[in-house]
């Protein structure tokens, strides 16, 4: 648990960019996720190249399933007084939703539509906003802020994952 509380912290650490900043960033992770995983086919996505690790089927996956609890984290604390963000295990996820069977063109779209939506709906807030807090079960106070900059930097971590495979594969 301290390692992942390490990594959230890292990920959460304020690099001064403009909100407009961080939301394209935001947006960008799009195609950065979907370059990541092109020219793969199904059967090269269900590979594991990499003993111990996930395929690139699987971390596409899960990027897809945390992107819906991170818009949702941002939205509530946009909308709501210092909303209690439940702590998730993503590990059980895996397996009992079936990552390596899932269709990656849905993957990508659902990571798709939730970025673009929650940037439009960030696009009506005002700057204050930004500094609104939430309690998370795990972390503590976090800022709506911090809570974007871990979005853009956990899809970019796993665009890093993904790239290793691709290496791994002989796929550059």
């Amino acid at each position: 648990m301290a390692d992942q509380s390490a990594q959230v912290a890292a990920a959460q650490s304020d690099d001064g960019l403009a909100v407009a900043e961080l939301v394209a960033a935001y947006v960008a992770g799009v195609q950065l996720l979907e370059d990541s995983v092109a020219g793969m086919d199904l059967a090269t996505l269900r590979e594991r190249p990499i003993e111990g690790q996930m395929s690139s089927l699987e971390v596409l996956s899960h990027v897809a399933d945390c992107e819906q609890f991170l818009a949702d984290r941002i939205k509530r604390t946009a909308a709501t007084d210092r909303p209690l963000l439940v702590g998730i295990d993503a590990s059980p996820y895996l397996t009992v939703l079936h990552y390596q069977d899932r269709d990656p063109e849905l993957q990508l779209r659902l990571v798709e539509m939730t970025r673009l939506n929650l940037a439009a709906d960030l696009a009506w807030l005002p700057e204050d906003a930004w500094t609104r807090v939430a309690i998370h079960t795990e972390t503590g106070l976090v800022t709506m802020r911090q809570l974007l900059l871990h979005a853009i930097r956990h899809l970019e971590y796993h665009v890093g994952t993904i790239l290793e495979k691709r290496r791994a594969l002989g796929l550059g």
